[in-house]
């Protein structure tokens, strides 16, 4: 709590870039599906398609940004595509009337402005480097700086959307890259880059299997954390009985509950060590995901959100770190795995939840999500030897 009056003005700078990145894709992309169905009175599996396109292109480009920032890519031209995509989708998005033009002029657009935020997390990670400071503390409150706008972001762009229409909750996204934009100028220097020195050699490349472990860690948390959140409002309302505010309550107390805990998630990492945290999240996620599965009042909702919250906040808090540690002398690549594992997994679990809850029910999502759990458990104690290499081994 008292780390941050010690950053420097640039880190501070740097994570108000990515708090305005997150500010304004936290107002798109859960407002698309809302979109696509009411405003362009499409059917709901249409969804599907202009999700089918983004995703694949945001995998392709946040991969392709993060070798281009290993091989010494200037941050500042890099970061500026995203930036102008983002600008570019913002006002496209007030005169769009159809399905065609959202997937053939925003798709493209929408995963270059999703790359933006695996950009931000390596410029944030390389400039604590060159200041000698701590890379797991400024990882820690970049992840909360994500966290923080995804509370505000989505409300902001619903509550518009439904009060004035949806080309105003556009608009007001437009509003916010113009922010974006301004802070790019401000706080990315010119000539800032990657000053890692890596030996280039003509055969290929091994395969780092830590960094796959790593990856595969975090796409578990990730589908646990998206069945949830996609089942939990009709499972509360429709299957428990609870009430309407049940969902939106649930969620405030375990984002709050979860940025405090990123707080103090990489002291417990220098405690017990950085996969002993993600140990510890893994069965707090199991136990919540079937604490939840039993619920039958509010207030055990509630309760419940506190350990949800606790163990997304274990995760959040050391997970890139966890994943940048087995490429250390691949920052780009490493966060662009991270990034991949958050959006496919997203994928997977917002989709699964569909088949699941069709099949059986929304208390059986909430089972297979605490068993998502107990795999990225699985996966942490089987590789155990698998540990990180010191940046001059790996170069």
């Amino acid at each position: 709590m008292n780390y941050l009056p010690q950053l420097p003005r640039q880190a501070l700078l740097i994570l108000l870039l990515q708090f305005s990145h997150s500010l304004g894709v936290s107002g798109i992309i859960p407002l698309m599906s809302f979109f696509i169905v009411e405003g362009l009175g499409a059917e709901p599996w249409q969804v599907g398609l202009y999700t089918g396109l983004v995703l694949p292109l945001t995998l392709i480009a946040t991969r392709w940004a993060g070798e281009r920032l290993d091989h010494g890519f200037p941050v500042r031209r890099l970061l500026l595509m995203s930036v102008c995509a983002f600008m570019a989708l913002t006002a496209l998005l007030t005169q769009v009337s159809s399905l065609l033009m959202l997937s053939l002029m925003i798709a493209p657009l929408m995963s270059l402005a999703n790359m933006g935020s695996g950009v931000i997390f390596t410029f944030g990670r390389l400039n604590a480097e060159t200041a000698g400071m701590d890379v797991a503390r400024v990882n820690s409150w970049l992840r909360m700086t994500v966290s923080l706008a995804w509370m505000i972001g989505p409300a902001l762009s619903f509550t518009l959307a439904t009060q004035y229409g949806f080309p105003a909750a556009f608009a007001c996204s437009f509003g916010i890259s113009l922010i974006y934009f301004l802070l790019w100028h401000t706080v990315v220097p010119r000539d800032f880059r990657s000053t890692r020195t890596r030996i280039k050699t003509g055969a290929r490349e091994p395969v780092n299997w830590g960094l796959a472990v790593a990856g595969l860690t975090c796409l578990g948390f990730v589908i646990t954390n998206t069945l949830f959140v996609s089942a939990m409002p009709l499972f509360f309302v429709e299957e428990t009985g609870l009430p309407g505010s049940a969902p939106g309550l649930s969620l405030s107390v375990k984002c709050l509950l979860e940025i405090f805990v990123i707080f103090g998630s990489v002291r417990l990492a220098e405690r017990i060590g950085t996969r002993q945290v993600l140990m510890l999240a893994a069965c707090l996620a199991a136990i919540s995901m079937l604490l939840f599965s039993q619920v039958t009042t509010l207030w055990q909702a509630l309760a419940v959100s506190v350990l949800e919250g606790t163990y997304y906040g274990l995760f959040a808090g050391v997970a890139i770190s966890f994943v940048q540690s087995f490429a250390p002398d691949r920052p780009g690549r490493a966060t662009a795995v991270y990034m991949n594992s958050l959006f496919l997994g997203g994928l997977i679990g917002s989709v699964s939840m569909g088949f699941i809850a069709s099949a059986t029910s929304f208390q059986s999502v909430l089972f297979v999500a605490a068993f998502s759990s107990v795999l990225a458990l699985m996966v942490l104690v089987a590789t155990l030897r698998v540990q990180p290499r010191p940046a001059e081994d790996a170069a």
